[in-house]
């Protein structure tokens, strides 16, 4: 799950929502949606009704239980395929559709797929407004250009990641908490295009160092937080996961800024 809701994660509620959550028989439920072609989410939005009627006014804690959601069927290994299909009810007006079954990427998919998010972060821009490339949403979110600078970094905090693991053995790798770091580097303040530009260059750098990799460097492994190890594979889908998060954040973005129609079906930009 981004960063962003690591302070809400760790408060009260944010606890509560994740407890009810992650419990092992909504994945059922969860997919079981998912085969229908309906947002997940729909399956805990009448519990979350019933007991946490704080949530309706706390736009917060509605995101968190989406990404709440995102973070089980990814652990599973669905991945979305309609950004914001419709849910019933108020309180949770779209929700993210995945994909019926579990997908498990190739290697050269996943090359793919990372070298794909330059393009979808330039197509954000190209369809937004300078006017609003530094307005946030409601609740927790960044603008659009604190995005662009956040792929930036964490591709350079990834690149670094990948080195370390590749010349010593057992790499201790810690989390970043991206909010901390936006506001530390002032992101918000930031040229946009020259963020974008240099998000490309990285990743096109990274997504080459990648394809040169042999099948014995991927079980290489870190410790990550100290407590789990990591193979440099299974890293470099944490990467590719760290992508679809973005991708979703900014189709929110877009629609709450009204530069994609609230309505819009839109498909692939995961």
């Amino acid at each position: 799950m981004h960063s962003r809701f690591d302070r809400f994660r760790a408060s009260s509620l944010g606890q509560q929502l994740e407890a009810m959550i992650v419990q092992s028989e909504r994945y059922i439920e969860f997919a079981a949606l998912s085969r229908v072609g309906v947002a997940a989410i729909a399956a805990v939005t009448d519990e979350i009704a019933q007991k946490f009627p704080e949530v309706e006014q706390d736009t917060t804690a509605r995101q968190f239980c989406g990404a709440m959601v995102a973070e089980v069927m990814r652990r599973h290994g669905h991945e979305v395929v309609q950004p914001r299909g419709r849910v019933g009810g108020s309180w949770f007006s779209y929700g993210a559709v995945f994909s019926p079954s579990p997908i498990k990427l190739a290697w050269p998919d996943i090359i793919r797929e990372l070298a794909s998010m330059p393009d979808k972060l330039s197509a954000c821009v190209t369809r937004t407004p300078e006017k609003l490339w530094r307005r946030r949403p409601s609740g927790t979110g960044f603008a659009l250009v604190e995005h662009a600078c956040h792929l930036r970094d964490l591709d350079a905090i990834f690149a670094a990641r990948i080195e370390a693991i590749l010349s010593a053995h057992l790499p201790d790798i810690d989390s970043v908490d991206g909010t901390a770091l936006a506001d530390s580097r002032n992101y918000v303040e930031q040229d946009l295009h020259a963020a974008a530009r240099a998000f490309a260059k990285a990743r096109r750098r990274l997504c080459t160092s990648l394809g040169k990799l042999t099948p014995e460097a991927l079980t290489r492994c870190c410790l990550r937080d100290g407590i789990r190890r990591m193979t440099l594979e299974e890293l470099v889908r944490e990467l590719l996961d760290h992508d679809r998060t973005h991708c979703l954040e900014l189709d929110e973005l877009g629609a709450a800024l009204h530069v994609i129609p609230n309505g819009r079906e839109s498909q692939g930009a995961t």
